[in-house]
């Protein structure tokens, strides 16, 4: 939940201490390096989550064995940085925040394993306050560089916190091993999380590549509050997962109405908090039509969360791969199609337009899994989607 703590403070003092132009350039830039940084982590939380539990008397080996795996990705994303025609001090700092989202995100699995949450809140907070002070100095003086320099180095601190702290399991012996078996093991992982990154975010990079930087920057700080209040569908979830994949298809029906309901609840007030943040703090004047398709974004999550559990429970993960792959490829051509005529109205107007095609995929699977329990004479807690 710190993510978007980090996100809307930096955001929101680099627009209004130096301008929306500029933070939508760091955008820019942004997203190109969470794309290479979710390649790199290559589903490594998932993987050595359960590799900790499968090996609890080698999670040293584990963990070091994993860093070395993917440093050869890694070494692929400095080759191709240097490759790349951007400025010699773009390239420096590419490579070190790269270089230190690795390190970071490799800590992530243990912090989860050992459940130290307080000390990785305590992390957090020091470096989102670091992070602003530093920009309140510099406010006079921000550029794209010292923004990239913040996250690299803020990815960098954590991880040298986190490494401290997990000392004991990091630095047990010199175990860890390059092992080519995990990129094999570890794809559908990387696959599930990969294709989810890009559905949420294909209408990002058609903005980037479309409009100017005033628009982008814009236009993230509208989808990332939006996309947060879809993260309150996972929230409200969480305590009935245990049970979920016992439940028959009506008590499911259920629960997806009534989270979809409670979704509309939480929605439209949260759409009047962000028209007032929009619109008097961060000085953005966003229309009822934009808050009208933002609201249709947010919902179909709403509905559809509980069958990716389910599917998840089932073992049937190519189910959400594939619904994944349609929601980036109708999101894609939408926004090609809608963002050169409407702006960012036709881009958040074809992100919601993707989320309702998703919503009806899952409706479609949902109601194959009824058929078929129907067709076998399975009782109402049994059932296998086809």
């Amino acid at each position: 939940l710190l993510v978007p703590v980090v996100n809307i403070a930096v955001s929101l003092l680099v627009i209004r201490l130096a301008s929306a132009e500029l933070w939508g350039a760091f955008v820019s830039i942004l997203i190109w390096i969470n794309l290479a940084n979710h390649i790199i982590h290559w589903g490594s939380k998932e993987y050595l989550l359960r590799e900790f539990s499968r090996r609890p008397g080698s999670i040293g080996e584990a963990w070091q064995s994993n860093l070395l795996s993917r440093a050869g990705i890694y070494a692929l994303f400095v080759l191709a940085v240097l490759l790349f025609p951007i400025p010699p001090l773009h390239k420096l700092l590419v490579i070190l925040w790269g270089g230190g989202a690795m390190l970071f995100q490799s800590c992530e699995s243990l912090v989860l394993y050992r459940r130290k949450f307080s000390a990785a809140l305590l992390l957090e907070m020091s470096t989102i306050l670091l992070m602003v002070g530093i920009i309140l100095l510099r406010q006079d003086d921000l550029s794209i560089e010292l923004l990239m320099l913040l996250f690299a180095s803020a990815y960098l601190l954590k991880f040298a916190g986190l490494a401290y702290l997990f000392r004991r399991d990091i630095f047990a012996g010199l175990a860890g091993t390059f092992q080519p078996a995990f990129f094999r093991i570890a794809l559908p992982f990387f696959l599930l999380g990969f294709t989810g990154m890009l559905q949420s975010r294909t209408d990002l990079y058609c903005v980037a590549y479309f409009l100017d930087h005033e628009k982008v920057g814009q236009y993230q700080v509208f989808i990332n509050m939006l996309i947060y209040i879809q993260v309150f569908a996972s929230m409200i979830l969480q305590p009935f997962l245990k049970n979920i994949y016992r439940l028959g298809s009506g008590v499911l029906k259920r629960i997806s109405l009534r989270l979809f309901g409670l979704g509309a609840a939480i929605t439209l007030p949260a759409l009047g908090g962000i028209y007032l943040l929009l619109n008097q703090v961060y000085g953005f004047p966003v229309g009822a039509a934009f808050l009208f398709w933002g609201g249709l974004f947010v919902l179909p999550i709403y509905y559809y969360l509980p069958q990716i559990y389910l599917l998840y429970k089932l073992d049937l993960q190519s189910k959400v791969l594939y619904i994944n792959l349609l929601g980036i490829m109708a999101n894609l051509l939408l926004n090609v199609c809608l963002i050169p005529g409407f702006g960012l109205l036709g881009a958040i107007a074809a992100s919601a337009l993707s989320q309702w095609l998703m919503l009806l995929a899952y409706r479609y699977v949902e109601r194959r899994w009824l058929a078929g329990r129907a067709a076998d004479g399975s009782g109402p807690s049994s059932g296998v989607i086809s």
